[in-house]
């Protein structure tokens, strides 16, 4: 699993020219299927994505982001080893947060935790299947 940390580097409106392209580019996280979850930073000054894959793929990925590629944007990856989740939580979301690839989350949907993640079970959102959870 890794954090991938964006930096910011350009103007806010220039993040926003370019938000479309970062959620749809064909080679990034979102369409390879490896982003988790993802949002901005408060204040915004950049975003976090969470990602599950090889780390060459997750590079080639994260080079190919239009945030990235064109120098809007600087991108920190940080491998993440799952060690502990806190009890179910909800996540509020509202459709102007999500992106159009993403699947919308209601703002009651529980998302379920587990203290070990099964990697050959399927983990999208809305719903978290981990192990050790009923």
């Amino acid at each position: 699993m890794f954090v991938i940390v964006l930096k910011y580097r350009a103007p806010l409106e220039t993040i926003v020219a370019l938000k479309d392209a970062h959620y749809a580019n064909p080679d990034g996280v979102f369409a390879k299927g490896m982003a988790r979850w993802a949002g901005p930073l408060e204040p915004r000054t950049g975003g976090v994505i969470i990602a599950e894959g090889e780390r060459a793929a997750i590079e080639a990925a994260v080079a190919s982001d239009p945030f990235v590629s064109s120098g809007a944007a600087t991108a920190d990856i940080l491998g993440f080893r799952l060690a502990w989740t806190a009890e179910p939580a909800a996540v509020p979301r509202t459709d102007a947060e999500s992106p159009a690839a993403a699947v919308p989350l209601a703002s009651d949907a529980p998302l379920r935790h587990g203290a070990h993640r099964d990697r050959t079970a399927d983990h999208r959102l809305p719903s978290l299947d981990l192990p050790g959870q009923g």
